[in-house]
């Protein structure tokens, strides 16, 4: 089992940390998914959870079991209240600055899952 967690002050750093555990996880194959899944939820953490403030903590922390990653992202928001993530986005909706996030993640990922402030996400990958 691997385990690690980083801190994130703003978003300075994401792209660095996300291919640090591509590298730490040797999941190269998956690496598209893995940094589309975490920019997005990132992204939502900070502008929507910490509303973009650089002094609250972006929790993102991973669980590698051999078979799967879990992504824990936790911000400082109130949390996730009532999440509708819809089945598809349409040409109309295309182009908006919100409501894309959630619907890419759970596109790529296996499961997700909202609890308090964090965002969990599930993907089944295999890593030599």
């Amino acid at each position: 089992m691997k385990r690690k967690e980083f801190v994130l002050y703003g978003l300075d750093k994401h792209k660095e940390i996300i291919n640090k555990i591509i590298e730490d996880l040797n999941a190269f194959d998956y690496s598209f998914d893995i940094k589309l899944m975490l920019t997005e939820a990132l992204t939502n953490a900070f502008k929507h959870g910490n509303s973009s403030s650089e002094d609250k903590p972006i929790y993102l922390r991973y669980n590698y079991n051999g078979m799967s990653i879990e992504f824990e992202i936790e911000d400082c928001g109130r949390g996730f209240e009532k999440v509708v993530i819809p089945d598809e986005i349409s040409s109309e909706n295309l182009l908006n600055d919100c409501g894309r996030g959630l619907f890419i993640i759970n596109c790529i990922a296996d499961k997700i899952e909202f609890k308090n402030s964090t965002l969990i996400i599930q993907k089944y990958l295999k890593v030599i």
